[in-house]
């Protein structure tokens, strides 16, 4: 791979990253409320229980943790994706996720989700 069409991956690639980071997906089902940010994490709970179900949801993260690691030993030791991961990771701003925003307590999303679910008119 040249490297301009390295550089030009990685442009793509950062403005890809500047929308997916403020991706946010709310879903409410029966007077429960959880948010998620663009990488799948938990950033909102809402329910009498959620410092609970909190710590069993950490839990399950540190579990899963090694066993990604584990699947992914060949992909990550390869060269071509060492080389093709260390450019991303020097060309791309890291950025912290946007704080938790409350979410408000209202079952109208599912509902409509369940009537539309791919987001059509």
């Amino acid at each position: 791979m040249s490297n301009s069409a390295f550089e030009e991956l990685g442009a793509k690639v950062k403005r890809a990253q500047s929308v997916v980071r403020e991706i946010r997906g709310v879903g409410r089902v029966g007077g429960i409320a959880v948010e998620v940010d663009a990488e799948n994490r938990l950033v909102a709970l809402h329910h009498p229980d959620a410092d609970v179900i909190l710590a069993a949801y950490r839990a399950a993260l540190l579990d899963k943790m090694p066993q990604v690691v584990d699947a992914m030993q060949d992909v990550l030791s390869d060269p071509d994706a060492h080389a093709i991961t260390s450019f991303v990771q020097r060309t791309t701003a890291i950025m912290p996720a946007s704080p938790a925003q409350p979410v408000e307590d209202d079952d109208t999303y599912f509902q409509n989700f369940n009537q539309n679910p791919l987001g059509r008119n």
